[in-house]
This record gives C-alpha cells, sequence and structure tokens, in this order.
C-alpha cells in the first residue's frame, strides 16, 4: 500500500491556488437530505413546488418533516451550493438493498434537476461546480452519502459510488457497524438507537479492518472520508490511519468539545492534526447538535457573562454564533502550529491562503432534527417590542432553508465575520480535487 510524501502532500496545496483558475467563495452547505422520504416514507417528498396560494406551515420543530421544498432551494443566496446526503436505513443488512436504495436517491436528484435545469445544475466534479457558480445563477447540487453500512465492500464498491459522482462518504452514522463504532450524545434518542453500541465497553468501540480496508479503497477511488459521527476512539483510529496514509480527513458537522463536551465534540488537538493534513472541519447549524453541554470553564463563563446581559438566547442562532467564533479564534490563533512555522500569523496570510484555514458549515435539514429556535417571541428568550421591525429568522429561527440568507445577514449585523465560511467552497473543490488527482494508479 502506497503511502504519499508529506513533504509532496503540503506542495500540492501550497502551489495549487497559484494554478486554480476562477477561485470560488459561496455558501455551501456540506450537507442536507432531499431524499430522505426515500428510505424513510413518512417524510413528505423533499425537491417538490408548493403553491404560492398554499405555502406549508413552517416551524422550527420540524424533526420528522420535510422542510426541503424546491421553492426554499432555488436562487438562495444562503446556499449557492447544496450537497445532497443520500441516506440509508439504518438497520439494513443487505448489501444489495442499500445499494439500491442510495441509487435510488441519486437518481431522483438526478431526475428532478434534469426536469428543472433552469433553475438547478449537477456537479459532478470541481470544475463544473467552478463553472455552474462563473456562469449561471443555478442552484448547483453534489452527490454524498451519509453512512456507508453495506455500501463499501470493495474497490469495485468504492469506485461505483466515484462514477456516480459522490464527492465523500460519511462512514459511520447513528449505529455502531462494520466500519467503527457510531457516537453516543447525551439524550434518550441515540441511545435507544443504537442500544447494542451502548452496551459495548468504550474501549471496544474502534474503527474496524474492514473500517480502514473502506478508507483505502474511498481514497483510492478519488472519495472523500468524513468522519463525522464516529465515536471518540474510532475517531481517533480513523485520523491515525488517514494521518499515516497521507490522506486529508474532514469532518463535515461535528461540534467544539470545549463548548460541546460530548462524543460528538472534536477536541482542539484533533482540529490541529485534521488541518495540518490539509482538511478541515465543518460545523452544523441544527440546534441540538450545536448546544453547549458541559463547558469548559473560560465558555461556560463566557455563557454565563452574555446570559446576564441577555445578549445569549439558549437554542438559538447564538449557539451556532458562539461556538463559529470559538472554533476560527482557535484555527486562526494556531497557523503557526498547523503550518509548523513559528513566525506565521493569520493576518500576514493572503486571501487565497486562507482558505487552507477555511471553516465550513452544514444544515442537515431532513436530518431527523429540529433546528434554532428564535430569539423572539413566544418560543424565543425575549419579547418583541412594538417599535421595531423583525426578520423571521429573529422570529420563528431557522424554520427552512430559505431562511439561510437571513440567517448569515443576521450574523453579519452583528460583526461575525463570514469568509472563512464562504472559503469553504473552495477549500471544498480544492479538496476535492486533490483526491480526484491522486486516484488510485496516478500517484
Amino acid at each position: 500500500m502506497k503511502k504519499r510524501s508529506l513533504p509532496l502532500l503540503f506542495i500540492y496545496f501550497i502551489l495549487l491556488p497559484a494554478v486554480q483558475a476562477q477561485e470560488i467563495r459561496e455558501f455551501m452547505d456540506l450537507q442536507s437530505h432531499m431524499t430522505v422520504h426515500i428510505p424513510y416514507p413518512f417524510f413528505g417528498k423533499g425537491l417538490t413546488y408548493f403553491s404560492d396560494e398554499k405555502p406549508p406551515t413552517v416551524n422550527y420543530k420540524h424533526t420528522f418533516r420535510n422542510v426541503n421544498h424546491a421553492n426554499f432551494l432555488e436562487h438562495n443566496q444562503g446556499a449557492r451550493i447544496i450537497i445532497n446526503g443520500a441516506l440509508s436505513k439504518e438497520w439494513v443488512t443487505s448489501k444489495k438493498k442499500a445499494c439500491r436504495m442510495i441509487v435510488e436517491q441519486i437518481e431522483y436528484v438526478n431526475e428532478f434537476i434534469k426536469s428543472h435545469s433552469d433553475q438547478f445544475a449537477l456537479a459532478k466534479t470541481p470544475q463544473e461546480v467552478r463553472d455552474l457558480v462563473h456562469n449561471t445563477n443555478k442552484t448547483i447540487v453534489i452527490h454524498s452519502i451519509e453512512g456507508g453500512r453495506r455500501l463499501i465492500n470493495s474497490q469495485e464498491d468504492a469506485d461505483f459510488w466515484a462514477s456516480q459522482g459522490v464527492a465523500y462518504i460519511t462512514l459511520v452514522h447513528l449505529l455502531d457497524d462494520e466500519n467503527g463504532a457510531s457516537a453516543i450524545t447525551p439524550g434518550l434518542m441515540t441511545r435507544l438507537m443504537n442500544l447494542q453500541g451502548g452496551l459495548r465497553k468504550e474501549k471496544n468501540r474502534r474503527l474496524t479492518e474492514h473500517g480502514k480496508n473502506a478508507i483505502q479503497y474511498l481514497d483510492n477511488a478519488g472519495v472523500m472520508i468524513d468522519l463525522t459521527h464516529m465515536s471518540e476512539l474510532t475517531r481517533q483510529d480513523a485520523l491515525d490511519y488517514m494521518i499515516e496514509h497521507q490522506i486529508p480527513p474532514i469532518t463535515t458537522h461535528d461540534a467544539f468539545k470545549p463548548i460541546q463536551n460530548n462524543s460528538r465534540g472534536i477536541s482542539p488537538a484533533d482540529i490541529i492534526r485534521i488541518y495540518q493534513h490539509n482538511g478541515f472541519v465543518a460545523l452544523p447549524l441544527s440546534g441540538r447538535a450545536i448546544k453547549p453541554y458541559k463547558s469548559l470553564a473560560p465558555y461556560q463563563n463566557l455563557l454565563d457573562s452574555l446570559s446576564k446581559v441577555d445578549c445569549y438566547c439558549e437554542g438559538s442562532v447564538d449557539d451556532y454564533k458562539i461556538t463559529y467564533q470559538a472554533v476560527k479564534q482557535f484555527i486562526e490563533g494556531n497557523v503557526a502550529r498547523i503550518a509548523q512555522d513559528s513566525g506565521l500569523v493569520f493576518e500576514a496570510l493572503d486571501d487565497s491562503q486562507k482558505v487552507k484555514y477555511s471553516i465550513g458549515f452544514q444544515t442537515d435539514f431532513n436530518g431527523w432534527l429540529s433546528h434554532n429556535r428564535p430569539r423572539y417571541g413566544k418560543e424565543g428568550c425575549y419579547e418583541m417590542a412594538e417599535d421595531r421591525t423583525y426578520e423571521d429568522i429573529e422570529t420563528k429561527g431557522l424554520a427552512h432553508p430559505g431562511l439561510l440568507n437571513e440567517h448569515w445577514n443576521l450574523l453579519l449585523r452583528e460583526g461575525v465575520d463570514l469568509e472563512p465560511i464562504k472559503r469553504s467552497s473552495e477549500k471544498f473543490l480544492q479538496l476535492w480535487q486533490y483526491f480526484l488527482d491522486h486516484r488510485k494508479g496516478r500517484d
């Protein structure tokens, strides 16, 4: 098994911006679920249009309801690029059924885009994304898969998913499987779903040999590997394996352990390792996933002090705002460690060089959860003032994808620097291109 040279890996990413034409800066949703109704029919159909005369009732509490209506997704400045995460059933045992269900979802998206090509476009390569961004105003869709259960059993399997235009696969989802163990987060839901995993000793919940092989198959095929949802030891094993074999790691919607101190929280040390090896992290926008939990003292003190002056509404956009700013501050304050250059400071980098330190986002709409509650009104923290006009994002919360642009604009007005988020679209394309350029037989 051939390993890549670490110096060559760094040279590739250092030189890439110099030859990379048409860099992009867009809001890219690293995963939403437009086709969850296929494995779970009780969801309403995704990618359907509603009548303007009869719009759906929307609320941030939408755990088991479809909110991925096509009306909300077209001309969406808050998510110009959307990565659809195809899902298999969590308890699937048949390899054929698992594959068939993912293919059905890929084809559903493809057919929708074919029928609505005036508003939507499918991209199966990084260059296609660039061309569409610069030459159209269409909403761009990319394929991914969340959960590798029964899907990656050979090199041929990985090659097949690459041929379908799948950019990345989240190797482990909500249950322990043949690849490794899933994170069990606080609360009853994940414990009940992954009951067998919860009964195992934590020290035995590791990345399996099958999981290591799956990582290598995907890397050989040019498909990125997402470490989100892994248990802490499985994630450690996967990071160790990928670093040893010079495979850049990504996490698309885990949290920040100093604030979300549970098994889905990534430690500062692991964030350093991910960025040192040319990967990147992204944060979820969904309410429960980003809620502070047993935060370390400095962050808990911050939350408490903000609450005392009515500047923190738990469960609202504030949870994402505080976590994002903390991760941003940590990454930008550690560029010297990441780049292993003691004299380097973030402010001295040009915009293309800053792409390496991007932070993505993931909405997880239709992903079995609700989103941020409003700050104002009956379900918020504060009463509404009669002499003020409020946007929907303030009074409804993140009720559907059509409010993403309001979400970003709200943060901008409050002084939040969103450039690392917009740069993440370029980082994603550069990383995807790297995987494609280093497919098996092309090292």
